[in-house]
């Protein structure tokens, strides 16, 4: 029962409720035990063509670019410190200048680190930190948009502390940070910022199955409009359902605090890892949520209170052979906005983005890729963007 403990605390942290996670894919169970490997190296560089360089249905001009840049990657799970990280930097170059600026040339830098370590027998400590500075933001995690203007930060810290009570029962502290950092001044007035305080209790009840319930307050900074207070109640459910595959279910309640008004909404979020077959693997997500972002009008200097949000996404591995292996996958947001300021009307905002790749191992260490994206919006940044890449990986 003692192995039953120290997972339960871990996952009593790490499936806190859905505004803490570094990605909404990654609140399921993995499948599986976590391969450990020594620190691997990686160079990679890609051509492309782009039919919309501003992301913009008025000014539409198509461009090519290189991407290119070194990563390294490294995992440990065997011992009693369990660290796990991938990094990369780069840049990515256009023969266009963006919309209504000069720049042609983007940051592509990201890091993804994970560490846990068992304090004691009955207590454990998890702190998973995230960071991005590139033109497009991760479409599970920030708002998709016509951010390619500009450099976009973006980063997550969680820090968790769980402690067991009995054999089954466990509780557990969080404290995380996160935010969004958009370099072009056309859209600077979205940036933004989160702190989060969470407490909250998990049931073991077999070596498959934990319950949970969380109580959060996350506060959001806004450059520009009002910020909000946030208190979520919610209660989750994580479950492996066989050797091959995982979910976990968050419901709840979430209470929020904006321009001197309080409004309640429902809160939700799910996702499912599975192998579907020989080599055949998937990951999605949904979740809803009433967040605060993109709620403030540059022009009548006013904000909306509600922006109720849906997201959704899929992913797909297939492993052809040892050789050839294909990548698809889909993400879709659609937010209302209501509850505006000085007669402010609702509406609502849809996007979505699909891309489909292919692998090539011309080697062990060298390989080549393909890969088309489509990505689309409506409303007041209406647009319509397809790019197409191919290139090289040199892994050592």
């Amino acid at each position: 029962m003692k192995s039953s403990v120290i997972k339960a605390l871990i996952i009593s942290g790490a499936l806190a409720p859905s505004v803490y996670a570094l990605s909404l894919y990654d609140t399921s169970p993995l499948i599986g035990i976590p391969e450990s490997y020594a620190i691997r190296y990686r160079a990679y560089v890609n051509v492309g063509y782009d039919d919309n360089v501003h992301s913009s249905s008025s000014d539409e001009e198509a461009g090519s670019f290189v991407r290119f840049g070194v990563g390294a990657s490294y995992a440990d799970y065997e011992s009693v410190s369990k660290l796990s990280y991938n990094a990369q930097i780069g840049a990515q170059v256009y023969n266009k200048g963006s919309h209504g600026t000069n720049k042609q040339v983007f940051s592509d830098v990201s890091l993804n680190a994970n560490y846990s370590r068992s304090l004691s027998a009955t207590s454990s400590y998890t702190l998973a930190a995230s960071f991005s500075y590139r033109p497009d933001p991760d479409y599970s995690q920030a708002y998709t948009g016509s951010y390619s203007n500009g450099d976009t930060m973006t980063w997550s810290l969680r820090n968790v502390y769980s402690q067991a009570i009995d054999e089954r029962w466990s509780w557990n502290a969080s404290l995380g940070f996160s935010g969004n950092i958009y370099t072009d001044s056309a859209y600077d007035y979205d940036n933004r910022y989160y702190v989060t305080l969470s407490t909250g209790v998990a049931y073991v009840a077999d070596e498959r199955t934990t319950y949970g319930a969380n109580m959060s307050y996350r506060y959001d900074l806004r450059d520009q409009g009002e910020n909000s207070e946030n208190i979520y109640l919610t209660g989750y459910v994580s479950h492996t359902l066989s050797p091959v595959s995982s979910c976990y279910l968050s419901v709840g309640i979430q209470t929020k605090l904006m321009d001197g008004s309080v409004d309640m909404y429902p809160t939700f979020s799910a996702s499912y890892r599975r192998t579907l077959a020989e080599g055949l693997s998937v990951e999605a997500y949904t979740s809803y949520d009433n967040e605060n972002v993109n709620s403030y009008s540059w022009y009548s200097n006013s904000n909306y209170r509600s922006v109720a949000t849906w997201r959704t996404g899929a992913r797909f591995n297939y492993v052809f052979t040892p050789i050839v292996s294909f990548q698809w996958g889909a993400s879709f947001v659609q937010t209302n906005y209501s509850k505006g300021q000085n007669n402010m009307q609702s509406y609502d905002r849809t996007q979505w983005s699909a891309y489909v790749g292919m692998r090539y191992a011309f080697s062990e260490t060298l390989s080549g890729n393909v890969r088309y994206e489509y990505m689309t919006s409506n409303s007041t940044y209406s647009y319509d963007r397809n790019v197409i890449s191919a290139g090289l990986e040199y892994s050592f």
